[in-house]
């Protein structure tokens, strides 16, 4: 194979050959009509022997067609998952976890359930530096699932500022055994082995994971 010339002595500069790892559909019809070439003509490919290679050279053809149609489908699929990812940003969810969000002066939402009943629940709010800024009485709740209704004020009736805050369900003063799912909002969006979605610029979830999507 040649490279070029060499421009001092006018010698053509040979090209290193770099061999092949793996081969083409092109490279076994090439490999099929070298090996009839240069057959031996005395002793020329039997027939059975001749069928056996064609059975075997339109199984690996069928095996390249497998493998072009299931890298065009993961394309299709990975061009899916990007359209659905794009189309949650800003939208609002309900996922599981214990981190609602504040925006615009009010409080998307949450809910928990409880697994028996209980005669004095509570729910602790905290900021982002873990400071519980107000506690909602709740009174006696039966089991099952129950709103938190927050008017977004602290303790001292103030307003809150926009952002993230954590719940935390009591139950005779105490940490309760409680589901929490809160409303957020999709701030982002992660592409790799599993689509993920980040709600509220805090919790990674997985698109399964979303139990709602609101309008």
């Amino acid at each position: 194979m040649i490279a070029g010339v060499d421009e001092k002595t006018g010698q053509p500069l040979a090209l290193d050959r770099v061999p092949k790892k793996t081969l083409n559909r092109e490279d076994f019809i090439l490999l099929f009509i070298k090996q009839l070439q240069y057959q031996d003509p005395m002793k020329p490919i039997e027939n059975n022997e001749m069928a056996m290679q064609m059975a075997l050279f339109s199984q690996v053809d069928q095996l390249f067609d497998l493998n072009e149609n299931f890298e065009e489908f993961m394309q299709t699929v990975r061009e899916q998952r990007i359209s659905l990812l794009s189309s949650l940003v800003g939208r609002g969810v309900k996922i599981k976890g214990d981190y609602g969000r504040v925006e615009a002066g009010k409080f998307l939402g949450a809910e928990f359930e409880l697994e028996e009943p209980a005669a004095e629940v509570s729910v602790a709010i905290y900021d982002e530096k873990g400071r519980e800024i107000k506690r909602l009485d709740l009174g006696a709740l039966s089991a099952g699932k129950h709103r938190i209704d927050w008017d977004a004020t602290d303790k001292d009736g103030e307003l809150v500022s926009d952002g993230n805050y954590r719940l935390k369900v009591f139950t005779s003063g105490k940490p309760a055994e409680a589901t929490l799912w809160v409303y957020g909002r999709v701030t982002g969006a992660l592409l790799g082995d599993e689509a993920q979605v980040v709600v509220n610029g805090e919790n990674r979830v997985k698109t399964e994971e979303i139990e709602e999507i609101l309008l």
